[in-house]
């Protein structure tokens, strides 16, 4: 019995031997954890269409997979000497690499894995292509007769879990393409410009390339990291909310820099970009967040350490205020308490760089801030020049104090001119 019991443990554990030999040794598309995911859920899932396996299936996304064999159709007809044949066994030959891009066993088999990669990866090549090119649209094509279809494609394309991997789209667009000059580059273009930081000059797609999603972050990121290299990096230290440094002396005021990034600490003035805030920026940016979460070979995390930044300065709407009153902070979604909760929300569970690039910013901040004149100076316009009843008591203390030393001088002169001389 005793045994028999020993054989099936060793079965089993086998099994789970067997298990971890097949798993992926390094995979870029994961499924967001409970730690990043227990925010807001709802910003990690899809609007209208599935890309790759996370989010196939279900009810919601099923009216895009017809949009997809049509697109896929188009294509074929498109170029006669393309044929399904052709795509299918192109997708064969990637199917095991595009396995191990996937941070789990996808349980798919192999038929519906190979037709899961050619329907969406022709599906992004042409939704990108026609957005580019109004020729290219059907009159007929539902996708362009309404813009919040669009903006929620958009949307999806930027999403962590739904991404298939760019060698896929790479190798389609090199069998779609009609002018061999053409270059993939020019297909990333759409996602760069509808992203919340637009780039204006087309950059060459960087040869790390996870996904699309990885693909925007790399390049939106580029500028910042060649800045970086030159920063030293000191230990780490708080600073107050934006209305705390401002009853400190410090101003705040809009960068005119390309590098969304690139903020600054001079003249007493936190210098910032301006960072516009719609109803897609929290999706946006907690799927970057995710991305850099899971990379893995680079220290670095721009995006999360800037949210950690103005996550440091709006402690309440009244900060979230005063940055959009500075011009730092655009906000398109009308509340300033909802800028507040966007902000203070991102803040949460995430983990910053141990390199972190604002770290001297944060020093000179905090070293302006105790300096003893400085506290004084904070305290005076804290207790008494907080609201104009409270400036116009001090003005009227002080005046009656004034009249008062005035009445008292003149007195003591009158008396003394009334003194005998001897």
């Amino acid at each position: 019995m005793s045994e028999a019991k020993a054989d099936n443990v060793t079965i089993s554990i086998d099994t789970l031997f067997n298990r971890l030999s097949s798993a992926p040794s390094n995979p870029s598309i994961f499924r967001v954890g409970d730690h990043l995911r227990s925010i807001n859920p709802d910003a990690y899932d899809p609007e209208i269409i599935a890309i790759g396996p996370f989010h196939r299936g279900k009810h919601h996304l099923q009216k895009m997979e017809q949009h997809k064999v049509r697109y896929l159709k188009l294509v074929l007809e498109r170029k006669d000497e393309l044929s399904l044949e052709r795509c299918v066994t192109a997708m064969r030959h990637l199917e095991d690499r595009a396995r191990k891009c996937y941070a789990e066993d996808i349980q798919l088999d192999k038929d519906e894995f190979v037709k899961m990669l050619l329907l969406d990866g022709c599906f992004i090549i042409e939704f990108l292509r026609k957005f580019q090119n109004i020729k290219c649209r059907d009159e007929d094509d539902p996708i362009f007769h309404y813009g919040h279809i669009q903006s929620q494609l958009f949307h999806d394309l930027m999403e962590f879990e739904n991404q298939i991997p760019f060698f896929i789209i790479d190798s389609l667009f090199d069998m779609i393409k009609i002018d061999t000059g053409d270059k993939i580059n020019s297909l990333i273009w759409p996602l760069l410009q509808n992203s919340i930081f637009p780039m204006k000059d087309l950059p060459d797609v960087p040869e790390t390339r996870h996904h699309l999603l990885g693909i925007v972050h790399d390049l939106q990121c580029s500028s910042f990291e060649n800045r970086f290299s030159h920063i030293d990096s000191i230990e780490m230290e708080n600073i107050n909310s934006a209305i705390e440094l401002q009853e400190a002396g410090i101003s705040f005021e809009k960068s005119e820099s390309d590098s969304f990034f690139d903020i600054e600490f001079k003249n007493k003035a936190i210098i910032i970009p301006v960072w516009e805030i719609s109803d897609s920026t929290e999706s946006f940016f907690r799927n970057m967040i995710a991305y850099e979460y899971y990379l893995t070979g680079s220290p670095q995390r721009y995006v999360t350490d800037y949210v950690f930044f103005m996550h440091c300065l709006v402690h309440s709407p009244e900060d979230a205020k005063l940055l959009r009153r500075s011009g730092i902070i655009s906000n398109f979604l009308g509340a300033d308490k909802m800028v507040y909760r966007i902000i203070n929300q991102l803040g949460k569970n995430i983990i910053i760089s141990e390199k972190f690039p604002y770290s001297n910013i944060f020093h000179n901040v905090k070293g302006h801030c105790d300096l003893p004149r400085n506290i004084w100076m904070a305290t005076l316009r804290r207790d008494y020049f907080s609201s104009p009843w409270a400036l116009i008591s001090v003005i009227a203390a002080i005046t009656l104090l004034v009249l008062g030393i005035t009445q008292t001088t003149f007195a003591i002169l009158s008396y003394c001119k009334l003194l005998p001389k001897f």
